[in-house]
């Protein structure tokens, strides 16, 4: 997974260079959204002329990655015996950070303005633990995938980008980058 994220990173500044295009390299903070954590992600991508846009302007394509931090105590648990014993109570955790691989497409509405949507993928471990007389037993584990998407805004001129939008799982979503 580690390679492949690699080899599109050095693709997605290669292709807009032998494009003539223009890249860039974004950084956003979300809050709020399902996962009500904060979240850091990064973004890189291409802004290419387009005969496809309605007016001659401008494209845009983006890959990303990004964390939450969904990460919670979980309390010492052990496997239950044979037999099960009765549980009173039953609470799931979040066994890590969440995870999300993304892809964004841009249109240029007016000069320098971008409407953006995305939809991405979203993996976070969970943990399901039952309580039974002070004791505490991990029932289940598993792992939530979740499709995100995401809409927004961004001004991108040579050298600035920002943006400002609303992504499903990270809530208000906010971005700083340079554009090259």
């Amino acid at each position: 997974m580690k390679r492949l994220l690699i080899a599109l990173a050095v693709l997605l500044v290669l292709v807009p260079t032998l494009c003539r295009a223009e890249g860039y390299v974004m950084v956003n903070y979300g809050i709020g959204g399902d996962i009500d954590e904060p979240s850091l992600g990064v973004e890189m991508g291409g802004i290419f002329l387009s005969r496809l846009h309605p007016e001659g302007g401008a494209v845009s394509f983006g890959l990303g990655v990004s964390i939450a931090d969904t990460d919670e105590d979980i309390p010492s648990a052990v496997l239950p015996p044979v037999p099960a014993p009765a549980y009173e109570q039953f609470t799931e955790y979040n066994d890590g950070n969440e995870q999300e691989v993304y892809f964004s497409v841009g249109a240029e509405m007016i000069p320098a303005l971008f409407a953006v949507g995305g939809v991405g993928y979203a993996s976070q471990d969970t943990v399901l633990v039952g309580r039974s007389a002070d004791q505490f037993y991990e029932v289940d584990s598993e792992s939530d995938n979740n499709v995100t998407w995401m809409l927004g805004m961004r001004y991108i001129i040579q050298g600035l980008n920002v943006g400002l939008g609303y992504h499903s799982r990270r809530g208000i979503l906010a971005g700083i980058g340079v554009a090259f």
